[in-house]
C-alpha cells in the first residue's frame, strides 16, 4: 500500500530551530572556558573539535530528516538509514584520524559531542514545552 508524502512546515518549527542553536553555542562556550581553564590547551581543543563535529552531525542529520519528507513513508526510512550509517562511519573516520594522529584528545572529543548532544535534548525539551504552553 502507498500512502501520499506528508507535508511538514518547517518554518513553523524555524523559530524554535534558532533557539535550540544559542542554547547549543553558549553550553559550548561555558564547557570551552571551563576545559581551558582546568585542563590544557590540547584538551579544550578538543572539546572544541567535537563540540564542532557535534554540530557538524546534527546539521547534516536534520537535513536528512528534512528531505525524507519528500519521500513516500515506504522509501523514507531506506533513505533515512543509509544516510545515518554514511554519517556514522564518516563520524567514526574523522574521529579515528584525529585520535590516532593525536591531533585531539579523545576525552575531549567526547565530552564536546556529548554537550552538543545533551544540550540540543535538553534546549529541545525546554523549548518545545514554552511554546506548547
Amino acid at each position: 500500500m502507498v500512502s501520499k508524502p506528508i507535508t511538514v512546515n518547517f518554518n513553523a518549527l524555524y523559530p524554535i530551530f534558532m533557539k535550540v542553536g544559542l542554547g547549543n553555542l553558549i553550553v559550548s562556550a561555558v564547557a570551552f572556558i571551563v576545559s581551558a581553564m582546568a585542563a590544557s590547551v590540547f584538551a579544550a581543543v578538543s572539546v572544541f573539535i567535537g563540540t564542532a563535529i557535534g554540530i557538524i552531525n546534527l546539521s547534516i542529520m536534520a537535513r536528512t530528516v528534512k528531505n525524507g519528507f519528500l519521500f513516500k513513508p515506504d522509501k523514507a526510512h531506506l533513505f533515512i538509514m543509509k544516510r545515518y550509517y554514511i554519517r556514522f562511519f564518516a563520524t567514526i573516520f574523522v574521529v579515528g584520524v584525529l585520535v590516532s594522529k593525536n591531533l585531539a584528545n579523545p576525552v575531549g572529543l567526547i565530552i564536546g559531542f556529548s554537550i552538543i548532544m545533551s544540550a540540543t535534548m535538553a534546549s529541545t525539551i525546554y523549548f518545545a514545552k514554552k511554546e506548547l504552553v
